[in-house]
C-alpha cells in the first residue's frame, strides 16, 4: 500500500514538473517573440507607449490560448479575457468588438516590410516608401532654401520701412487731430444752421474712418509687431499689400444644402484687416431659383438690387504662439454675427517662395482660419530639420541596399554549391 502511494506521489510530482516546464517554455517563446516585435517597432518608428501596450497584450493573449487544451479552443465558450480562444465562434464577439487589437497578425500591414503579419501577407514596400519620403523632403528643402533667399531681400530695406511706417503714423495722427477740430467747429455751426446736418454726418464718417486708421497703424508700429524679435522684421514687406482668395460656401463651411453655393472673396491685408465680399442676396437667389426650377428671368429691372458692404473678419491684433514652423497671427474685433459675437480670424503663415492665400475655412461660427504662404516665414530652423531628416532617410536606404546585396550574394553562393 505504501509503495503504491509513493508511486502515485511520484507520478503527481512528475506531471506537475512537466506542466511547469511547459509553461516556462511558452513564456520564453512569448518573451522572444515580444523582443523581436520590439525590434521591428523600433525599426519602423511605432510610438513607445503603443509598442509596450501592444506587446503586453499580445503576450497575454498568446499565453492564454497556448495553455488551453485543444478542445477548449473554438468550443463556443470564452476562456480567455480577450476572447482570442473563440475567433471562429460568436461566443466572445462582445469582447472582440470592445477590445483593442494589437497590430500583430491582424490582416493589416502596419510595418512597411510586413513583419507584423504572417509570411503569406508580407510585402516589403520600405524602399519605395523611403524613396517617396526622400523626394518630398528634397522638394520641401528647395522651397525653404529659395524662400530664404527672398526673405534676405525683404530684410534689405526692412528697417527703413519700419521707420517710414512710424512717420506715416505721425502724419496720419496730425491729420486726424486737424479733422477732429474741424468737426467740432462744424458741429457748433450746425446747431445754428440745420442745413449743415448732411455735411456734419459726412464729416463724422470721415473722422471715424481716420480714427480707425490711426488705431490700426499704432498697433502696426508697436515694438511687438516687428522690432522685438529678429524673425519678425522680414514681415514688414507685407504691409500695404492685400491678397484675395475666392472660396465657395461648401469649401468655407464644409457643406451646404444650397443648390448654388454662394461664393465669397476673402481679402487679407496683413497687419491691417481681413474682409469678406459676397454677391448680393438677390443675385444669388435668382441663380438659385433658375437652377431649382429652370426659371429664366428676362427682365433684369424687376430684380431688386442691393449693394453689399464688405464684412469685417477682424483687424490686426498681434502675434500668437507658433505652430511647428508656421507663424501665427490673430485678427479680432470684426463685424458682429447674428448672435452678437464679433468675428475673428487666425492666420497661419508658412514658408514658400511667393505670397499667397492657400485656404480659408470657418471652423466655428464667426471664427475663421486662413493659411497664408510667404517667403518671410522661411528660416534656417526648418532647413536644418529637413537636412537632418534627409540624412536619416538616406541612411535607411543605404542599409536596405546593403541588406539586399548581402541576400543576393548569399543566394548566388547557394546556387554555386
Amino acid at each position: 500500500m505504501t509503495s503504491r502511494m509513493a508511486k502515485y506521489s511520484l507520478l503527481l510530482f512528475l506531471m506537475t514538473a512537466v506542466v511547469t516546464i511547459l509553461c516556462m517554455l511558452v513564456l520564453v517563446i512569448q518573451i522572444t517573440s515580444v523582443a523581436v516585435a520590439s525590434a521591428n517597432f523600433k525599426r519602423f518608428g511605432i510610438g513607445e507607449s503603443s509598442k509596450i501596450a501592444a506587446m503586453q497584450q499580445l503576450a497575454k493573449r498568446k499565453i492564454c490560448v497556448d495553455l488551453l487544451p485543444a478542445e477548449s479552443v473554438n468550443d463556443n465558450y470564452c476562456d480567455c479575457q480577450d476572447g482570442s480562444d473563440e475567433l471562429n465562434t460568436s461566443a466572445c464577439s462582445y469582447v472582440l468588438l470592445n477590445s483593442e487589437k494589437p497590430p500583430f497578425d491582424d490582416g493589416v500591414c502596419d510595418c512597411c516590410d510586413g513583419s507584423d503579419e504572417v509570411e503569406g501577407m508580407r510585402v516589403d514596400t520600405c524602399e519605395m516608401e523611403w524613396q517617396r519620403r526622400l523626394k518630398e523632403l528634397q522638394e520641401r528643402l528647395e522651397v525653404v532654401q529659395n524662400g530664404q533667399i527672398t526673405r534676405k531681400a525683404y530684410l534689405t530695406d526692412a528697417v527703413v520701412k519700419v521707420e517710414q511706417l512710424k512717420e506715416n503714423l505721425a502724419r496720419l495722427a496730425e491729420a486726424y487731430q486737424a479733422d477732429h477740430h474741424a468737426f467740432k467747429d462744424l458741429r457748433r455751426r450746425e446747431q445754428r444752421d440745420s442745413e449743415l446736418r448732411g455735411e456734419l454726418e459726412q464729416s463724422y464718417n470721415v473722422l471715424r474712418m481716420k480714427q480707425n486708421m490711426v488705431y490700426i497703424q499704432s498697433r502696426v508700429v508697436d515694438p511687438g509687431t516687428f522690432s522685438d524679435a529678429i524673425w519678425k522684421l522680414a514681415f514688414v514687406e507685407l504691409v500695404s499689400q492685400c491678397f484675395s482668395y475666392v472660396v465657395n460656401e461648401k469649401e468655407l463651411k464644409g457643406g451646404t444644402p444650397n443648390v448654388i453655393p454662394r461664393t465669397y472673396e476673402m481679402v487679407l491685408c496683413p497687419f491691417q484687416n481681413i474682409s469678406q465680399d459676397e454677391p448680393s442676396y438677390p443675385q444669388w437667389a435668382k441663380k438659385e431659383r433658375q437652377t431649382k426650377g429652370g426659371i429664366t428671368v428676362t427682365d433684369e429691372s424687376k430684380e431688386e438690387e442691393e449693394i453689399s458692404r464688405p464684412i469685417g473678419l477682424g483687424i490686426w491684433n498681434g502675434w500668437q504662439e507658433p505652430v511647428s514652423f508656421a507663424r501665427v497671427q490673430s485678427y479680432n474685433y470684426g463685424d458682429p454675427c447674428a448672435n452678437g459675437q464679433e468675428r475673428q480670424t487666425r492666420v497661419e503663415l508658412s514658408c514658400s517662395t511667393r505670397n499667397r492665400v492657400v485656404s480659408v475655412e470657418e471652423h466655428e461660427m464667426c471664427k475663421y482660419a486662413i493659411h497664408f504662404e510667404t517667403p518671410a516665414a522661411c528660416d534656417g530652423v526648418e532647413e536644418k530639420e529637413l537636412l537632418d531628416e534627409i540624412a536619416q532617410v538616406k541612411q535607411f536606404l543605404s542599409k536596405g541596399q546593403q541588406q539586399d546585396e548581402a541576400k543576393i550574394e548569399q543566394i548566388e553562393g547557394h546556387e554555386e554549391l
